[in-house]
């Protein structure tokens, strides 16, 4: 009696075992029940928010980032297009649009600065004459950190920021690692000279990468542009009287980000350190 109440019973697991093991391995690969069915989804993986930023899908809220959890995996999409918003007091609005496909997950590899940009002042003189100095210009109160930064604002030797009249070819293009960004015609390009299946995500849509895309038209020419140091898929431009950041995107309404807004800006890229010089006035940019 009871080894037969064993045998029903371990029919019975069995048996549940044998109808569960499928739904949760169709769930593990993004599908859900959808009345007598299964419907395929995917996902989108929103990466570096800030902590405390809200984040939306389609303009509705669906959760906020905390100390612990800057990344957000939102799951259970039906495959189309989505809208990605990243909103925080005192920062810039961080949208983008992803493609979601079957048994996917898409990045969203959120780039997004403070409305004001912290600025720290190098000033041509030291304010503190009481400093110990052993050279003759530091002895006289000129800063030593305001000289140097002049030396390198006045080429582009040992920065990586390149003004547009220097890039290269697509032959000879200005590198970032793998990456390299030239002009042809008088349009900015970014392109992979990486590995075959490598590529920066900016390159790809779901699971089709390229090698290059056209970054902007210099229909209004910049002065100067660089890739942003620190930040995978952004440069930096300068245009006019302002300097701003660039997220690379194949999308013709590119959304800028302000850094530093004067006269006659630009800037350089030194040691992986942002440096912006307005006639005298030179700072670094504090990120």
């Amino acid at each position: 009696m009871v080894t037969l109440k064993r045998k029903i019973k371990f029919s019975i697991f069995l048996l549940l075992f044998l109808i569960i093991s499928p739904l949760i391995i169709l769930y593990a690969n993004g599908d859900i029940l959808n009345g007598w069915g299964f419907l395929k989804t995917g996902g989108i993986y929103v990466h570096s928010a800030p902590i405390g930023s809200e984040i939306y899908l389609n303009t509705k809220l669906k959760t906020n980032t905390n100390f612990f959890q800057r990344d957000i995996l939102i799951k259970n999409l039906k495959p189309g297009n989505y809208e990605i918003g990243i909103k925080k007091d005192g920062y810039n609005f961080w949208s983008k649009k992803i493609a979601v496909s079957n048994n996917i997950v898409s990045d969203a590899d959120v780039f997004i600065l403070p409305k004001v940009v912290e600025l720290r002042e190098i000033l041509p003189k030291l304010l503190d004459k009481s400093v110990s100095t052993t050279s003759s210009s530091t002895k006289d109160g000129v800063n030593p950190e305001y000289t140097d930064l002049l030396s390198i604002f006045s080429n582009t030797k040992g920065t990586s920021s390149v003004p547009i009249k220097d890039l290269g070819t697509k032959n000879y293009p200005i590198m970032n690692g793998k990456e390299g960004l030239w002009q042809d015609n008088g349009k900015v390009f970014v392109g992979w000279f990486g590995k075959e299946n490598s590529e920066p995500q900016y390159l790809c849509v779901i699971t089709e990468c390229k090698k290059s895309m056209q970054v902007f038209d210099l229909l209004k020419k910049p002065t100067n542009f660089a890739f942003f140091p620190g930040f995978d898929g952004v440069i930096i431009v300068a245009f006019e009287n302002q300097i701003f950041a660039v997220q690379l995107e194949e999308n013709a309404d590119k959304s800028t980000q302000l850094i530093y807004k004067g006269k006659n800006p630009d800037f350089r890229v030194f040691n992986g350190t942002v440096y912006v010089k307005d006639n005298n006035f030179v700072a670094e940019v504090v990120l």
